[in-house]
C-alpha cells in the first residue's frame, strides 16, 4: 500500500510538470478565460482518472487514490468550474472503470461532492495555501466517511486512513508548492519573452529613429533636398567609382541670379519660397533611377552630380533646368536681367585618375559658374 501512494504522489507531481508546460501559456487562475478553465478541469479530471487506474486496492470493491487532490488543486488555483468540471470526470471514470454498482456511486458522489465544496470554498479571501489545506482535509474527511461505511475491520481502516492521510496532506503540499513554482517559472518565462520582444522593438524603433536622423543630417532644412554634407559624401564617392571604371563625371554648380536683392525686395520668407519652389522643381526632373545626385550647396546655390556624363549631357541638362526655373515664372523686378527669376550655371566635367582629387571638380564649376556671372547671368558656363 505505501508503495502505491509513492506511485500516486509521483503520477500527481509528473502530471502537474506536463500540464504546466503544455498550458504554459494559458494560466490556470481565478480570473482565467472560461475556456481556460475547461482546459484545466478537463486535464485535472484525466488525472484523477489516471490516479484511479493506479490506485490501492484495498479489498474487491474499495480503492484508495490521491484523486481529490486533483480536485483540490483545481478548485485552488482555479475555481469553482475547473474543480466541478474535474470532480464530474472523476465521477463518471470511477463508474466508467469499476461498474456501474452501488460500490461505485458512493465514491463518485464523494468525489462530485468534493468538487462543488472546494470550488465554493475557492470563493473565499484566504491565502491559497491555507484554502489548500481546508480543501484536502475537507476531501479526506468525505473519503473518510465513505471507508467508515465499506471497511467493518477497524484495524484495517485505522492502517488505510493513516497511510491515506499521510501521503495525502503530504502529496497535497508537494503538489500545491510544485504547480505554484511551475505557474511562477511560466510566468517568469512569459514576462521575459513579453521583455525580449519589447526589447527587438525597442531596438527596431531606435533603429528607425537613428535612420531618420542620418537621413535629416543629409537634409536640407529649408528645401527638403540634399544638404552640403551629403553632397561632399557623394561627390567623393562617385569619384572613386570613376576612377574604378574610367568613366567621366561631370558637376552642375548654379545659383539664383541677384538673390539678395530678391530678399530685399520681397522680403526673406518669400526668399525662402522661393529656394523651395525651385528646389523642388528640379528634383522632380530627375527620378532616383537617374543616379544623380542634387543638393543645396549654401545659400542660393545649388549643385547637381552627373556620374558617368560627359560635357554635352552636362550642357542638356544644364538648359534643362535653366527652362525649368524660367517656366515657374517667379517675379522678380529688381532684377537686371529679366523680370522673373532666373539662373546661372556652371558645367565642370573630368575623367578622375589617382592623381587628381574630387576638389579639383568643385574648383572648375565654381569658375564656370563665375565665368556665367561675369557674362552677364542667365547663361551656361563649361570648363574641362
Amino acid at each position: 500500500m505505501l508503495k502505491d501512494f509513492v506511485t500516486n504522489t509521483a503520477l500527481l507531481v509528473a502530471a502537474f510538470s506536463l500540464m504546466g508546460q503544455i498550458f504554459k501559456n494559458r494560466p490556470l487562475t481565478l480570473l482565467a478565460p472560461l475556456s481556460t478553465k475547461l482546459y484545466w478541469g478537463l486535464s485535472f479530471g484525466l488525472l484523477g482518472n489516471i490516479l484511479m487506474v493506479f490506485s490501492i486496492h484495498i479489498s474487491t470493491n474499495i480503492i484508495a487514490d490521491l484523486r481529490h487532490i486533483a480536485i483540490v488543486i483545481a478548485a485552488v488555483f482555479g475555481g469553482f468550474i475547473p474543480s466541478l468540471l474535474a470532480s464530474l470526470l472523476i465521477a463518471i471514470g470511477r463508474i466508467v472503470f469499476f461498474d456501474f454498482n452501488q460500490a461505485a456511486l458512493l465514491p463518485s458522489f464523494g468525489a462530485l461532492l468534493t468538487g462543488i465544496v472546494c470550488g465554493l470554498i475557492s470563493k473565499f479571501r484566504y491565502h491559497p495555501s491555507v484554502k489548500a489545506v481546508v480543501m484536502n482535509l475537507f476531501g479526506l474527511l468525505i473519503i473518510s466517511f465513505i471507508f467508515f461505511l465499506r471497511i467493518h475491520d477497524l484495524q484495517v481502516l485505522k492502517n488505510v486512513l493513516v497511510v491515506h492521510y499521510t501521503f495525502s496532506l503530504i502529496g497535497g503540499f508537494i503538489a500545491y508548492h510544485f504547480l505554484e513554482f511551475v505557474a511562477r517559472s511560466n510566468q517568469a518565462q512569459r514576462e521575459l519573452e513579453v521583455s525580449v520582444i519589447k526589447l527587438k522593438q525597442s531596438e527596431q524603433k531606435l533603429h528607425k529613429a537613428n535612420e531618420l536622423l542620418n537621413r535629416l543630417s543629409f537634409m536640407d532644412g529649408l528645401t527638403g533636398i540634399a544638404n552640403r554634407r551629403y553632397f561632399d559624401q557623394t561627390l567623393e564617392t562617385e569619384w572613386v567609382k570613376s576612377i574604378d571604371t574610367n568613366s567621366p563625371i561631370s558637376l552642375l554648380m548654379f545659383d539664383i541670379d541677384y538673390f539678395k536683392k530678391y530678399n530685399d525686395t520681397y522680403g526673406h520668407l518669400s526668399g525662402d519660397f522661393c529656394l523651395q519652389n525651385i528646389a523642388q522643381a528640379i528634383q522632380d526632373l530627375f527620378p532616383s533611377d537617374l543616379n544623380y545626385t542634387f543638393c543645396r550647396y549654401g545659400g542660393e546655390e545649388f549643385t547637381l552630380i552627373l556620374p558617368a556624363a560627359v560635357e554635352t549631357e552636362g550642357r542638356r541638362i544644364a538648359q534643362l533646368i535653366q527652362d525649368t526655373v524660367q517656366s515657374l515664372k517667379i517675379a522678380h523686378t529688381s532684377s537686371e536681367i529679366a523680370n522673373i527669376v532666373t539662373i546661372s550655371i556652371g558645367i565642370a566635367t573630368m575623367i578622375p585618375n589617382s592623381l587628381s582629387n574630387a576638389n579639383e571638380l568643385i574648383k572648375k564649376a565654381d569658375t564656370a559658374l563665375y565665368l556665367s556671372k561675369t557674362k552677364g547671368r542667365n547663361t551656361v558656363s563649361s570648363l574641362r
